[in-house]
């Protein structure tokens, strides 16, 4: 898993283009999550749900701006892979990634397919990125 290729051999583009998928995700989910952050902040009734069903948060703003910030944040790392495959993009995707999950999952009660789509949709980022984006620094 973590040996380069022999010598005269490069990096097959089947696994690049997982990692590259990964980061497409990454920035696919970015941006319709901070679409989500911005129609909670704009519109705190659009998001239906009494607030003593959320997990964690209380307010409909506060999800707002966890969601808007979370979504530059993925938008950001899944541009910095596509665009130039930096390593920082890759680890960065993931952790964001993996809190996007945990915050998604208090979100749950308020937008169950969303939630659960984001949450789905990480585990395949996170899957990508961390088992094919090695191949990304051989390239």
């Amino acid at each position: 898993m973590g040996s380069p290729p022999p010598p005269g051999r490069t990096p097959s583009a089947a696994w690049q283009n997982w990692a590259y998928a990964g980061a497409g995700i990454m920035a696919l989910m970015g941006v319709f999550w901070a679409l989500l952050g911005v129609v909670a902040l704009l519109d705190a009734h659009h998001v239906t749900v009494r607030t003593n069903e959320l997990l964690v948060l209380e307010s409909h703003v506060a999800w707002g701006w966890v969601h808007l910030i979370g979504g530059l944040l993925a938008l950001t790392a899944g541009a910095g892979i596509l665009w130039g495959g930096h390593r920082w993009a890759r680890r960065a995707a993931v952790i964001v990634a993996v809190l996007g999950a945990v915050v998604n999952f208090g979100f749950l009660a308020a937008s169950p397919v969303w939630s659960t789509s984001v949450i789905a949709l990480g585990v395949v980022a996170v899957y990508a990125l961390t088992v094919h984006g090695r191949e990304l620094d051989e390239r």
